[in-house]
Order: structure tokens, then C-alpha cells, then sequence
């Protein structure tokens, strides 16, 4: 699917390529703004004057911070230092999130916090008092884990009840009523829904001859191709074999063509839920109750809403201050949503006109570092501004066992060029480079002809290049894959080439056949052969 340039993010899967998990929110804002022009750090701790909380067992390689030359602001993952920390307390606290939606008349489900203390069999009358069908969920928990919908029975809740509170351990609980309707999730900064996605529960469609596992592998390896799925895949459980027992199903089982199965019951996208953006199609009472429903939070400036939704009303089931948002960029299906663009507009409104270059950093590194405690402290070289002229050069010739990658690369380094260089199965050696500064470009041209003592140059066949560049200069070692999209690119541009030389031969021919044709009109013309002595003895008279 083509994306729509209005609402592209740039974001190739090179630059995020082993960026997994909440890691990958912060590296995409963290992006966002270094490529404005902001100096971008990145903190093993909290650093003592960020008035940013950090949340969770691991907060490596999610805390950064953005200066401009007046500020600096603090981020954790997707959530910056205007978000105050008491409203990511809330947050976290669904009973009491529930109460500052209740004040300011948001829609919520009627339902009841019970703590750890409260034995099952009071928390199973409130269930019959209340009415089927229910949801259980952790009052304190994240990514769907421990939420168990609409159960229907005084069996199925003592059933889920015990599974929630003694095999999962989560002992104080939120008991709901079931609220049926579409499942959503709507990004919202300020006074804006910036980004909306449906989620769907895990799900196959049947081919009329593969088994439902075979289905399931099937969509894991296209889940595998997304960059925020790829660590989210359908994963055969109990709850699977629950769901399938229950439509008379087994992993066995062949469904017919077309034929559509849920495997769970929640549509979280972590537990395998298909992503599909409906921001467009959002209707505007539900952006009013998405917006309201942050604004009603004490210090929430922007968060993940999750909503149900039923024609044009929808009732908010929880709000999430440190929200993934890579879901909004890579959705399954739909177009791609920039959050990360409206994040930092909304720290730093001064960069919103701000020409981005397509450069990026190498994040593993830094990740790498922080994780082995090497260091505290990382400030990323700022980017490249300005226009960013990129080639890609083809060098032919006796370039390869002789030092010529190395020799290119010191080039590179001296002229502040950013890129890359590898061999060819070919025997030819592939440059990409790219430089705010034509002329430092140029001059590293001309060194590349030259290379070392050994080496002897043919030519440079020269093109242009659009993808991403790694900030920094390095020699590749190259994989089988990118050799073919190499080689198809060099073909590529053989085959534009030729379809130019034929084009223009074809005006040659069709030039010379107009004269042509003029010339002998001339020749048979009756005036051409009158002045045929007149010709003959001016020609006479020149020589």
C-alpha cells in the first residue's frame, strides 16, 4: 500500500532494524527531533533535574532528552516532562482514573475496585449483583495481562477469578461491566486525536486447505516483516486451545476459504490483535471524548486512550500517560501515522517548519553501551542540516584486495562525508555518500578515482540515491540480500539507460529521416535541376 506523503513518516525498516519493544517508542521520537536539529542524550539513570518518572523493571535505553538552544526537555519512551509525574501515578491506577473521568461526566464502565485483601467470594457477589457479562482486570496492569471479557457465567467468574488473582498473582482487581463495541486505541496531544487504530483479538482466515496452525505461522511470518509486530506474534497458549475448543476447533482443524476465527478473546496488539488505522474514519463526538478524557486528568498533556466504541459514542476503559505509539506508525493495515511529529511540535513548536534530512543513528550502539554500563552519559553528533546532496558511485576496475574500501573510507572521514562503502560479488565496489557541501562531495569524488597504490580505477558510473543514511562513514560487509537489491538497482539503472539511448536514437532516425526526406524533395524538385549548371560552375570557380 502507498503511503500518503501528507502523513509519511520516513521511517525505512533499515533504521529500525533490531530496535524491538518500548525501546522503539523512544528511539522514534528520540529520531524525530535530532533530525530538527535538537541535541538528543540518552541516560543510563534519570538524571536529578528531569522531573520525569520512569516506570517499569528496565528503563535502558528509553530515556533521552532534546535541547534546543533556550531548552531541554526529558522523555521516557513516548512520554516527555509535561506530562506531570502525579498524572502518570493516576494513570497507572485505573480505579483512579476512573474516579477523574467519573467527575468530569467522561463515559466509563460501571464496575468496582476490590484489593488484595477482599476474599473471592465478596468480589463474586458484586458479580451477580452487577449483572453479566463482566470483565476482570488487574487494577494495576499493562498490555492486556490478567484481563479476562465478557464472561457470562457464576462458573466462568469463579473460573477467571481464581486464574487472575492465584495462578497470575494479580490479587487486587477491577471487576466491569462488559461493554460489547469495537476495540480502539487514540493517540491524543492536547486538544488533538493526532492518531486512532482499531484492534481486532488474534485471528486467522482460512485458504481451504491449511491447518489452523499453519494459519497461524502463516500470519507470524508477516507479522515478522513489521517492525513493531515482529516482537508480537500469536503465540499458542492455553487460552488459543480454549477459544478453538469452544467453536469445536483444534490446531489440527482445516477451515474453509475465507472462513474467519478469533483465537482470543482480548485484542491487545501485544497478545497477537491485528492493528488497523481508522483515523480518518473517526467520528468527531469520539475525538471530543478521546480529548476530553485526557484533559480530565490532572497534568496529562498527551496519552493513549482506549476506548470501545459503537456507532458515534464510545466509553473510555483506560488512558496510558506512556503509551506505545510504534503501533501508529507500522499498523498492520492503514496508513502510517507520524506521533512522534506531533510529540515534538508540541515541545518544540519553534522546529515544526524544520527541512528534516533522511539521516539516522545507529540506536544498537548506543543501547549496547548503556546495557554494559560503560557509560552514564551519551550525547548522539547532531545531524546533518541543510540540503543533502547523496550519489551512489559504482567503482569498476582492480578495487577490491587492495585496500580500496579503507582508503575510501579515510576520504570520507576528511570530507565529512556520511555513507557507506562494500565489495560486489561482481568484483565492482558500491559507495553511497551524501554531504550538505557539494564541493566536499566532488573532491571526494575525485579521490575515489585516485585510490591506493594498488588498486587501479576504470570508472565511476554515478547515481542518485533517495534511502536513509547512517550518520558516520563505514565498510559494509554485505549480505545476500542487499547484494540482490545491489544488483537490481545497477540493473535498474541499465536498463533506464538503454531506454534513454533508444529514445534517443529513435529522434536521431526520425531527424535524419525528415531531412532525408526534405534533401530528395529538393533533388527531384524542378528549380534543383534549372540551377543544376549554375552549381556545377560555382563549384568550378571554388576550387
Amino acid at each position: 500500500m502507498k503511503q500518503n506523503l501528507e502523513h509519511s513518516t520516513d521511517i525505512a525498516k533499515r533504521i529500525v532494524r533490531g530496535v524491538r519493544g518500548f525501546n522503539l517508542c523512544a528511539y522514534l521520537v528520540a529520531l524525530e527531533g535530532w533530525r530538527r536539529g535538537l541535541t538528543l542524550k540518552w541516560y543510563y539513570n534519570t538524571p536529578s533535574n528531569a522531573k520525569l518518572k520512569a516506570i517499569g523493571f528496565n528503563p535502558i535505553g528509553k530515556m533521552f532528552s532534546l535541547s534546543s538552544d533556550e531548552r531541554t526537555h526529558f522523555f521516557f519512551r513516548s512520554r516527555g516532562d509535561k506530562v506531570y509525574n502525579e498524572a502518570v501515578d493516576i494513570g497507572t491506577n485505573k480505579e483512579q482514573t476512573k474516579k477523574y473521568l467519573e467527575k468530569e461526566g467522561v463515559p466509563c464502565p460501571e464496575g468496582k475496585r476490590f484489593k488484595e485483601e477482599v476474599a473471592d467470594e465478596e468480589i463474586i457477589q458484586y458479580a451477580r449483583k452487577l449483572g453479566y457479562p463482566l470483565v476482570i482486570k488487574p487494577t494495576f496492569g499493562s498490555l492486556g495481562k490478567g484481563v479476562v471479557t465478557n464472561i457470562n457465567t457464576d462458573e466462568g467468574f469463579k473460573k477467571n477469578l481464581r486464574y487472575v488473582r492465584s495462578t497470575l498473582n494479580y490479587l487486587d482487581v477491577i471487576i466491569e461491566r462488559f461493554i460489547s463495541g469495537e476495540d480502539a486505541r487514540v493517540y491524543v496531544v492536547q486538544d488533538k486525536v493526532v492518531a486512532a487504530l482499531k484492534r481486532v483479538p488474534a485471528n486467522v482466515t482460512g485458504d481451504g486447505k491449511s491447518t489452523i496452525e499453519e494459519l497461524i505461522q502463516k500470519k507470524n511470518e508477516e507479522r515478522k516483516k513489521n517492525p513493531h509486530l515482529a516482537t508480537r506474534l500469536i503465540k499458542v497458549d492455553e487460552e488459543v486451545h480454549t477459544f478453538l475448543r469452544k467453536e469445536g476447533y483444534s490446531l489440527s482443524s482445516v477451515l474453509k476459504k475465507e472462513e474467519l476465527i478469533y483465537l482470543r478473546g482480548k485484542s491487545n496488539i501485544s497478545s497477537g490483535g491485528d492493528s488497523i488505522d481508522i483515523t480518518d474514519q473517526l467520528p468527531a463526538e469520539i475525538k471530543e471524548v478521546a480529548v476530553k478524557a485526557v484533559s480530565s486528568v490532572p497534568g496529562l498533556v498527551h496519552a493513549g486512550v482506549d476506548l470501545i466504541i459503537k456507532g458515534n459514542k464510545a466509553v473510555v476503559m483506560e488512558i496510558n500517560p506512556t503509551a506505545v505509539i510504534a503501533s501508529h506508525l507500522f499498523p498492520m493495515t492503514g496508513i502510517p501515522r507520524n506521533v512522534p511529529k506531533a510529540i515534538v511540535d508540541y515541545y518544540f513548536p519553534e522546529t515544526k517548519e524544520t527541512i528534516k534530512n533522511n539521516f539516522y543513528f545507529d540506536y544498537k550502539v548506543i543501547n549496547n553501551l548503556m546495557s554494559s554500563r560503560e557509560v552514564n552519559e551519551i550525547e548522539i553528533t547532531n545531524a546533518p542540516i541543510g540540503q543533502i546532496h547523496t550519489k551512489r558511485y559504482i567503482v569498476t576496475g582492480k578495487v577490491q584486495g587492495v585496500g580500496y574500501r579503507r582508503w575510501v573510507r579515510k576520504r570520507a572521514l576528511l570530507h565529512n562525508i556520511h555513507g557507506y562503502t562494500k565489495n560486489l560479488d561482481n568484483g565492482k565496489v558500491v559507495i553511497v555518500a551524501a554531504s550538505s557541501n557539494k564541493s566536499d562531495l566532488e573532491e571526494f569524488l575525485k579521490s575515489c578515482y585516485i585510490g591506493p597504490d594498488k588498486a587501479n580505477v576504470a570508472r565511476i558510473k554515478e547515481y542518485e540515491w533517495y534511502n536513509p543514511i547512517k550518520v558516520g562513514f563505514e565498510i559494509r560487509s554485505k549480505s545476500k540480500e542487499e547484494e540482490i537489491k545491489e544488483l537490481k538497482l545497477e540493473l535498474n539503472q541499465i536498463k533506464r539507460e538503454k531506454q534513454e539511448m533508444e529514445q534517443e536514437m529513435s529522434y536521431i532516425v526520425k531527424k535524419y529521416s525528415n531531412m532525408k526526406g526534405k534533401y530528395e524533395a529538393i533533388r527531384n524538385s524542378s528549380s534543383w535541376k534549372v540551377t543544376a549548371p549554375l552549381r556545377k560552375l560555382m563549384s568550378f570557380i571554388k576550387n
